[in-house]
C-alpha cells in the first residue's frame, strides 16, 4: 500500500490559493466600501476578520461560504440598539442595503444574524459586529424580535493555527478529512465542534503521528472511536480556545455515525476488503482511487462507471441540516410497507415491487424549506444490472419524491440531495437489496 494516498487526500481537498484569492478579492471589496462609509477610509483590509473554519485553517476546498465580521464604530451600535423594535434587524438590512450598491445584480439577503451575498460559486456571510473590550464581538440576532449576541472566534483562530504547527498539520488534516467524511455520509456536524473534537483527540493522544499510510488509517480508526465514545445526552462542549458553549442540536448525530464509521474500519479483512474503495465509500471521491498497483503504483481520479454521475462534481457540497429517505413498498394485493422497516426486520425485496421513496425527515428552516430543490441517484448493482447495462448513477431533478421498481436483483441504493442556490446542503441514502 502506498503511504501517499492519504496524503495526496488531504492535498486535495485542502483550498488552494487561486481559490483563497478569489474569495479575498470579494472580501476586500465589501471591506472597501464599509470602511469608507463608517470610517471615511479608502482601506480595504481593516475592521474585517475572516472567521469560520477558513480563519481557523480547516476548511475544505471547493469553499460554499465565508464567514466574515465587520467591526462597526460603537456609536453605530448605540443607534440601533435604542430603536424600540427589533433594531438588529434594521442594521442587518442597512448593511444589506451599502453592499447592493457595489453588487447590484448580485442576490443578497439579511436576515437572522448575517448578511448573505451569494455568488455563483458560493456566498459571503457577512457578520455586522462590534468589537468588545476583551476582544469578543456582540453581533445582531434578528430574531424572535431581536436581540444582541456575543462570539468569540479570535482564540478559536489563534489556537487553530498554533496547534496545527504544533501537530505537524495533523489538526488541520484530519479537521478536513472529518468534513469530508460528514458530507460524504451526509448529517450535520458543527465545523467548530469537528475542529475541537479533533484537538481534545490530539491531546489526549498528543504521540499520534500521521506519516505512513498505516498510521494515517489508525489515527482516522482511533479518531472515530473518540467520537463514538462522546456522551450523546450532553448539552453542549467547549469550544477550543474561547470555551464557548457549541451545543448539541441533533441529539448527538455525529456519535451514532461516527460509531458505523469505526465499526467499519475496525472490521477491515485485508483478505476479503478493499481498503481503497472502503475509504472512498467513507471519505468521498476525492479520496485517489487505486489503480492496479501490480502494474502501474500509481492513483488516478476515475469512475466506476461511464454514466455514474457524483454530485461533488455538479456542486459545491457542505452538508448543514439532516435529511433522511425512506420508500414505499406497493404490489397489488399486498398491505403498503415501509422499506427501512423491512430491512431492519431482515425482510426480503423480491422483483415486480413499486417503490416510492420520499422524504421521510428533515430538520430545514423556512428559508430552506421555500427554497429547496431535490436531485436523485439511482445506483443499480451486482451482476444482472452489469449484464443488463442498467447500472444507470445519473443525478436527475425531481419533487421530494421519486418512483421506481424491483426489476432485477441486487444490492442496489438510492441517494436524495437537498440543494439551495446551488449548494448541497443535505443528502441521504437508502439501501434497496433485491432477491430472487
Amino acid at each position: 500500500m502506498l503511504s501517499d494516498e492519504f496524503k495526496e487526500f488531504c492535498s486535495v481537498i485542502t483550498p488552494d490559493e487561486n481559490e483563497l484569492e478569489r474569495w479575498e478579492k470579494r472580501v476586500k471589496r465589501i471591506t472597501k466600501k464599509l470602511n469608507k462609509i463608517y470610517y471615511d477610509s479608502e482601506n480595504d483590509e481593516d475592521n474585517s476578520f475572516i472567521v469560520g473554519s477558513v480563519g481557523r485553517s480547516t476548511s475544505l476546498n471547493k469553499l460554499s461560504d465565508y464567514d466574515v465580521i465587520f467591526d462597526l464604530p460603537k456609536e453605530v451600535y448605540d443607534k440601533y440598539d435604542s430603536y424600540e423594535t427589533n433594531g438588529q434587524s434594521a442594521l442587518l438590512q442597512k448593511i444589506k442595503s451599502h453592499i447592493k450598491e457595489i453588487h447590484p445584480k448580485t442576490k443578497i439577503r439579511g436576515d437572522g444574524q448575517v448578511v448573505v451575498i451569494e455568488f455563483s460559486d458560493g456566498a459571503i456571510e457577512l457578520v455586522p459586529g462590534f468589537q468588545q473590550v476583551n476582544n469578543s464581538f456582540k453581533y445582531p440576532d434578528s430574531n424572535e424580535g431581536g436581540k444582541w449576541k456575543i462570539t468569540n472566534p479570535l482564540p478559536e483562530i489563534s489556537t487553530c493555527i498554533q496547534y496545527d504547527l504544533d501537530t505537524k498539520q495533523n489538526f488541520s488534516n484530519f479537521s478536513r478529512i472529518l468534513r469530508s467524511w460528514k458530507n460524504t455520509v451526509g448529517f450535520k456536524f458543527k465545523g467548530l465542534l469537528i475542529d475541537t473534537m479533533v484537538f481534545d483527540f490530539f491531546e489526549e493522544n498528543p504521540d499520534d503521528q500521521a506519516n505512513s499510510f498505516n498510521e494515517y488509517f489508525n489515527i482516522l480508526k482511533n479518531l472515530f472511536k473518540y467520537l463514538k465514545e462522546q456522551d450523546s445526552d450532553r448539552s453542549y462542549w467547549y469550544a477550543l480556545g474561547s470555551k464557548q458553549q457549541i451545543t448539541n442540536d441533533d441529539e448527538g448525530t455525529f456519535i451514532r455515525k461516527a460509531k458505523k464509521a469505526y465499526n467499519t474500519l475496525d472490521n477491515y479483512d485485508s483478505n476479503k476488503d478493499d481498503i481503497n474503495e472502503l475509504l472512498r465509500n467513507l471519505l468521498g471521491k476525492d479520496f485517489p482511487k487505486q489503480e492496479s498497483l501490480e502494474s502501474t503504483a500509481i492513483f488516478e481520479y476515475v469512475d466506476y462507471t461511464d454514466n455514474e454521475e457524483f454530485i461533488e462534481n455538479k456542486f459545491a457540497v457542505n452538508i448543514q441540516y439532516n435529511l433522511n429517505i425512506d420508500c414505499t413498498v406497493e404490489q397489488n394485493g399486498w398491505r403498503p410497507t415501509r422499506l427501512r422497516e423491512m430491512i431492519k426486520k431482515r425482510q426480503i425485496l423480491k422483483k415486480n415491487k413499486k417503490l416510492t421513496f420520499y422524504v421521510s425527515f428533515d430538520d430545514f428552516p423556512e428559508y430552506i424549506n421555500r427554497n429547496v430543490q431535490y436531485f436523485w441517484k439511482v445506483k443499480n448493482e451486482g451482476h444482472e444490472a452489469k449484464k443488463r447495462d442498467m447500472t444507470r448513477g445519473e443525478i436527475t431533478k425531481g419533487l421530494n419524491h421519486w418512483e421506481e421498481s424491483t426489476d432485477f436483483k441486487g444490492d442496489h441504493y438510492v441517494e436524495c440531495y437537498a440543494i439551495v442556490d446551488n449548494l448541497v446542503i443535505a443528502k441521504s441514502r437508502i439501501n434497496v437489496p433485491i432477491k430472487t
